[in-house]
């Protein structure tokens, strides 16, 4: 999966098309904006439109917006017309456009990312809180959701030598999702306590084959957005620390039903 920015595609109209299916009322009102070239003018300058895509079929697509429904400049920015086709619900695919979100925001240096809707037990998956009501621009109640955009210190993490055990080796099936196999060999750090009040899951990095036990040394923490534990990513002793690039790709796997970041 690829998520790509509309107003950057060399051929926006092969994405447009596709949005155009949407059966949603919102989206629908998105696709007359983009077609009346008033995105801009709409959300703000400095906005998003961005597309969840696998190969050239669009999955999910949802506006970074610097200004949305409710007219408080103070809030901002907006996650607006977050929405994924039928075919493509249930693995929470959004999910990875509201990080991208918050990616932007943090980069940006906002505090908060706000979100309206009318909707009850959804956003709440993906780590939004809800905040307060409030009348879009049109009189209409709406309900605003929050998510904190924090700065994680792992320093005290990073760099510590650690041993534990791997419960679920490189090749084998997910205990609960049998059909999910690991691609890489995923365990915990014994006596460390975890979120989940469990002993603290850990990725394996530095080899290719499945073990039972490791010694390494953390080179980096996944931190999940939407969830009460973060992933540590250990290398083994005398091998080379994988690059981020490496080990979004090792993890995705499992990852890519979280909302998350990685830190170094």
């Amino acid at each position: 999966m690829t998520i790509r920015e509309y107003h950057q595609q060399d051929d926006p109209a092969l994405w447009l098309e596709q949005l155009l299916l949407c059966d949603w009322r919102a989206g629908r009102y998105l696709c007359r904006v983009l077609t009346e070239n008033r995105f801009f003018s709409e959300f703000g300058p400095g906005s998003r439109l961005l597309l969840l895509t696998e190969g050239e079929k669009l999955l999910s697509f949802c506006v970074y917006a610097r200004q949305d429904c409710v007219p408080i400049p103070s809030w901002t920015p907006w996650a607006g017309f977050v929405y994924t086709f039928p075919a493509c619900r249930g693995k929470r695919r959004a999910g990875k456009l509201l990080e991208r979100v918050y990616q932007i925001a943090k980069e940006e240096g906002h505090p908060w990312v706000y979100l309206a809707t009318e909707e009850e037990g959804l956003y709440e998956k993906y780590g939004f809180v809800y905040w307060k009501n409030a009348q879009d621009r049109h009189g209409a109640p709406t309900r605003i959701y929050r998510l904190a955009v924090k700065r994680q210190d792992y320093s005290q993490v990073l760099g510590t030598r650690v041993s534990g055990k791997i419960d679920r080796p490189l090749g084998s099936g997910h205990p609960r999702h049998p059909e999910m196999i690991y691609p890489i060999n995923y365990g915990y750090v014994e006596g460390v306590m975890a979120g989940d009040g469990a002993e603290q899951d850990v990725y394996l990095f530095g080899t290719d084959q499945p073990v039972r036990d490791f010694t390494g040394t953390v080179t980096g923490v996944y931190h999940r957005l939407n969830d009460c534990e973060d992933k540590w990513i250990v290398c083994l002793d005398g091998k080379k620390p994988p690059s981020r690039e490496e080990i979004l790709s090792a993890i995705a796997f499992q990852e890519q039903y979280f909302m998350g970041e990685l830190y170094l």
